[in-house]
């Protein structure tokens, strides 16, 4: 069994560099250029192995931050690809069983990290890193089911919502990823604050994010 996890352990980080480097190459390349699309294409297959080999590692060593992650990142890349299926949601598009399946099994792994942050913070007190980590990250993967499943109820009126929700799902699963990959250096080589490590990628990639998101809104309503 030791080495069999050997194994996964090996393949987890190869994917993982995979996924760093082609999510990396997607976001700063051309968006709808064939570059994008295929260093897109093989960023959510490397994150499909980062998911399967996360979820087996997590399970063995029982590592509560590795399998929130895992369902975290994933959740973020799958409904990202999902995004450019459900272009027409505001025209009427349904969306199938397992859109909805994914945001309620991502929403009930984040209420028990939560729960787990709970927990953690009443026995060490709130500088308690486990319960903060867990507490943080379980809102945000609420927030994120709750966002990614809304326009399944509540139609979206803007015929960019795809594109949001593209972007801004596959910016949040990188952000996720690198968050993971800074963590692990961190705890290996301790080359800097781990709370510094923790909070770095998303420092920078969110208001990246945001500054995006306003600028394609900016260039629809211009068009439009």
């Amino acid at each position: 069994m030791v080495k069999l996890i050997t194994y996964v352990l090996i393949l987890h980080a190869f994917v993982g560099g995979v996924a760093l480097i082609t999510g990396l190459i997607s976001i700063v390349s051309k968006k709808g250029g064939q570059l994008h699309k295929k260093t897109g294409r093989v960023y959510f297959w490397a994150m499909t192995g980062v998911f399967v080999t996360g979820i087996l590692i997590a399970g063995y060593q029982f590592d509560r931050f590795l399998f929130l992650i895992a369902f975290l990142s994933y959740y973020c890349v799958f409904s990202g690809v999902r995004a450019l299926k459900l272009k027409q949601l505001h025209r009427g598009q349904q969306p199938r069983w397992y859109d909805f399946a994914a945001g309620i099994i991502n929403a009930t792994a984040n209420l028990a990290f939560i729960a787990f942050g709970i927990y953690f913070i009443s026995l060490s007190g709130i500088s308690s890193a486990g319960g903060l980590l867990s507490l943080g990250f379980g809102v945000g993967g609420l927030v994120l089911s709750y966002t990614n499943l809304k326009p399944f109820v509540q139609r979206p009126t803007k015929t960019i919502h795809w594109y949001l929700s593209h972007i801004g799902n596959m910016m949040g699963g990188y952000i996720a990823t690198l968050t993971a990959f800074f963590s692990v250096m961190v705890s290996r080589y301790e080359f800097m604050n781990p709370f510094l490590a923790f909070a770095l990628p998303s420092l920078i990639g969110v208001p990246l994010l945001i500054y995006w998101n306003k600028k394609i809104e900016k260039q629809f309503s211009t068009n439009n």
